[in-house]
């Protein structure tokens, strides 16, 4: 019973199959363009996370704070106002990928900008660039915010401004420097090399670099002041040290000279009765006495050197009279050569004196007294020999060669250099040269008033005497006297 059940079952779902399958309809034929799959469009690209901001944002500002902690170490190493603009100019042009660069100074005396450095720009080699308040420079100083333009060509206003500064085309930032409220500059930042206009992020450098650079500025500005301001100082201190030290000189050869003055009145006197003394020996001494006239020799040797200080001494204590007459130098000095022939026989005298030269208003037995002074020293600084040149010529003065000179710039003089190849003089000695009673000569060789006496005689000329010397090769005196007007 149960397995008919089971065949009546089965043969009933046979039959249900067979009727789906006939009901079933095919489908239509497709072409083979209908087989092609039409391209799917990419997915939408995400957008940045705050996570990629804030990365490209860090990665900018170590950059920046890299940049700027380096261009304040080469800041604080320029001490002058040029290479401080160059620092802060070089600093601009190395760090964003632009075209040029340039820094200009601002006179608010003068309400004139002068270009203090560029790079990329070659318009100011012939002179400096100076550009006034109708320049593009000149509105960043009045509005004393930084400028940035995108495309130069389409701003009608600044396109009216003056056209001086070449380096502005394109896209630019103008910024001031800017320190204590008190204008110093403008940097400009001048043509992208790559494209689009420059950015915020970009002009914040730019303030950066600028806001540095007024502090740097200032300091070499101060600097300077304080460099020049010592330097006067110190100018003004010599110059009150020499007055100083020429007072005293004065005074002190002013109570020397009374000294000398008195000294020499009472050794004058004693002095003639001495060499009267002498002759009156030479009288009554018979001339086979040999002992006898060698000793009269010495004791007139030594009364006329006496004789001769004492002369010397009242020289430098009074204020002679001069007669003055025009004089041609070249035979004053030929007269004074001839009269120490004999302390330049061992020296080769050498002339440079020029022809034709104008005549000099001179005393001139006291200028001969001058040349004999110096042609003596000469000759005592060349023991063993050497060579002596006497120069003449015609000179137009300057005023800046020496303050102390008494001619007007333009003044034309008369100058005679005499020059040796002796021992020289010492620095150490040259500074008390002219002092009276100064020698280096040995014991009983000179008495220190030659020289003393000699540059009171120029003075009294009112002309100059200077002197050049070096240790070992040779002192050259060179006086300066005025020409005898026609």
């Amino acid at each position: 019973m149960i397995i008919i059940v089971y065949i009546l079952i089965g043969l009933l779902l046979g039959c249900l199959i067979a009727s789906r399958r006939r009901k079933k309809t095919p489908l239509p034929r497709q072409s083979p363009r209908q087989n092609i799959i039409p391209p799917q469009a990419p997915p939408p690209q995400a957008p940045p996370t705050l996570e990629d901001k804030s990365l490209d944002d860090k990665i900018w500002y170590e950059a920046e704070l890299d940049f700027l902690f380096r261009f304040n170490e080469k800041l604080s190493l320029n001490l002058n106002f040029q290479d401080a603009a160059r620092c802060i100019t070089e600093a601009a042009h190395d760090f964003f990928p632009i075209e040029r660069t340039a820094l200009l100074t601002w006179d608010k005396n003068s309400k004139k900008l002068t270009l203090a450095c560029a790079i990329g720009w070659d318009g100011h080699d012939k002179e400096p660039l100076v550009v006034g308040m109708d320049s593009v420079s000149g509105f960043v100083v009045r509005n004393r915010e930084p400028l940035l333009v995108t495309d130069f060509a389409q701003d009608d206003y600044l396109n009216k401004l003056n056209k001086k500064e070449g380096y502005l085309r394109n896209t630019f930032i103008s910024a001031p420097v800017i320190y204590n409220n008190e204008v110093l500059g403008v940097l400009h930042v001048c043509e992208k090399k790559t494209p689009g206009p420059f950015t915020r992020r970009e002009l914040s450098v730019v303030m950066n670099i600028v806001r540095m650079g007024a502090i740097a500025l200032q300091n070499v500005r101060l600097y300077e002041q304080a460099t020049r301001r010592a330097e006067e100082l110190k100018a003004a201190y010599d110059e009150l040290k020499e007055m100083q030290d020429k007072l005293i000189q004065s005074e002190k050869l002013k109570a020397i000279g009374q000294l000398a003055s008195g000294v020499a009145h009472e050794m004058r006197n004693p002095l003639g009765i001495i060499l009267q003394g002498i002759d009156y020996l030479d009288q009554i001494i018979p001339p086979g006495s040999k002992d006898h006239r060698e000793t009269q020799s010495m004791i007139r040797e030594s009364a006329q050197r006496a004789d001769k200080i004492v002369l010397q001494l009242l020289d430098f204590s009074r204020a002679t009279k001069l007669e003055l007459h025009p004089e041609d130098i070249g035979s004053v000095l030929e007269g004074s050569l001839n009269l120490v022939k004999k302390e330049l026989k061992n020296i080769e005298v050498i002339r440079d004196i020029r022809e034709g030269l104008p005549k000099v208003l001179v005393d001139k037995n006291k200028l001969t007294q001058v040349f004999i002074n110096m042609f003596v020293n000469a000759a005592h600084a060349m023991p063993g020999g050497g060579k002596l040149t006497i120069r003449g010529y015609i000179k137009q003065m300057e005023g800046a060669e020496n303050p102390d000179a008494p001619f007007e710039p333009g003044e034309k003089a008369i100058i005679v250099e005499i020059e040796d190849t002796g021992t020289g003089i010492s620095e150490e000695n040259m500074k008390k040269l002219f002092n009276p009673f100064f020698t280096t000569k040995g014991q009983g060789k000179g008495t220190g008033l030659g020289l003393s006496v000699t540059r009171n005689i120029i003075i009294m000329h009112k002309g100059l005497i200077e002197v050049n010397s070096r240790v070992n090769e040779g002192t050259k005196f060179t006086i300066t006297l005025r020409i005898a007007k026609e």
